[in-house]
């Protein structure tokens, strides 16, 4: 999720997840509850980098900073901003079957009763 200059859009991997970020939380807090959440060592966590993240486009954090403000509750597409963990992917590659090229997604399974 690399952008100094806000000029590319991210790369997103891994699953999502929610998390409630108070009004008046930091950065230092919440990181400190994403650590605990995904049980990443001291020495990874270190590097990792947070930003908002708005129509795929970063905007980084600092540990002052008071997360909450940055979100807007009545943008329109409220769903397409989110804090963004910027960090390798350290996932396993799948190798791509023939019928799926590396552009093709996997689909959920659909069970109906």
């Amino acid at each position: 999720m690399k952008d100094t200059q806000n000029q590319t859009q991210v790369q997103n991997f891994g699953e999502p997840f929610f998390m409630i970020i108070r009004e008046d939380e930091t950065l230092s807090s919440i990181k400190e509850r994403i650590q605990k959440k995904l049980k990443v060592p001291d020495e990874d966590f270190s590097k990792w980098k947070f930003a908002y993240i708005s129509l795929g486009r970063p905007d980084y954090f600092e540990d002052p900073d008071t997360v909450a403000t940055r979100f807007q509750r009545n943008m329109y597409g409220a769903w397409e901003q989110y804090l963004g963990l910027e960090h390798p992917d350290t996932a396993p590659r799948k190798a791509h079957t023939v019928n799926q090229n590396r552009h093709s997604f996997e689909r959920p399974v659909k069970i109906y009763n």
